[in-house]
């Protein structure tokens, strides 16, 4: 009897202990989860302060207004943009200062380039991209203020540009202005040009920050480019 008196107890003990232990672990995720959503509604509190990280979205739409100051055929356009599938952006705003940065496998576009190419008749497709990875190479040295290399191994473009906020204004200006790998620039200024300082409008609307510019190409004809970022959620900053 004293027996099964101890077993009984020692069940009820472990059990108990068991609910207290689970108890716990709820309340730490409830702790979590209110100081999340806490966190997060502060950030939405003033939609115009766009300090802390982010991420892009909606590339194909970016890429394809990036593309727009070129003349291209559709079949072109289409294979261009298909390349650009995968490509992200990441922005970090640290009071009045900004970077924008980016990496990208510039083998694929360099493929799609070549389908298009006259060089196709008299070069191999990875005599192309070695080609055009080197080239590469060459055009991030321009960069003053920029990081910006290529991995020539993998063929792997890194860009990171440097900028200024003006919450003021609603504005951030680019050091060296923005370009996709060495072809599109996030400008109509010449090549004389291209690295010259470039300034966007910024605005916050349902949480999506943009970051655009209305420009004229030199036929007097409007351009609008546009970088569209998602705030990354509190829990996922490193």
């Amino acid at each position: 009897m004293i027996r099964q008196t101890k077993k009984l107890f020692l069940g009820l003990f472990s059990l108990g202990a068991v609910f207290v232990i689970a108890g716990c672990g709820q309340n730490q995720a409830s702790d979590q989860n209110a100081n999340n959503a806490q966190q997060a509604q502060q950030e939405q509190k003033d939609s115009n302060n766009i300090a802390g990280e982010w991420e892009s979205v909606y590339e194909l739409e970016s890429i394809q207004k990036a593309f727009s100051p070129f003349k291209m055929n559709s079949y072109t356009l289409k294979k261009f943009i298909e390349t650009f599938k995968d490509f992200k952006m990441k922005l970090s705003v640290d009071g009045t200062n900004a970077k924008l940065s980016y990496q990208y496998d510039s083998k694929k576009f360099a493929k799609a380039y070549y389908d298009i190419s006259k060089d196709k008749k008299k070069m191999t497709e990875d005599a192309f991209v070695s080609r055009y990875i080197n080239g590469q190479t060459e055009f991030v040295q321009n960069f003053k203020k920029y990081k910006a290399s290529m991995d020539t191994s993998t063929g792997t473009y890194s860009y990171e540009a440097t900028g200024t906020v003006d919450e003021s204004a609603k504005t951030v200006t680019f050091d060296e202005g923005l370009i996709i790998l060495d072809s599109f620039p996030l400008t109509t200024a010449g090549k004389d040009h291209r690295f010259d300082p470039a300034t966007y409008n910024y605005e916050v609307k349902d949480g999506i920050l943009t970051i655009y510019a209305d420009m004229k190409t030199k036929d007097n004809l409007p351009v609008h480019f546009e970088l569209t970022f998602k705030r990354v959620p509190s829990a996922e900053k490193k």
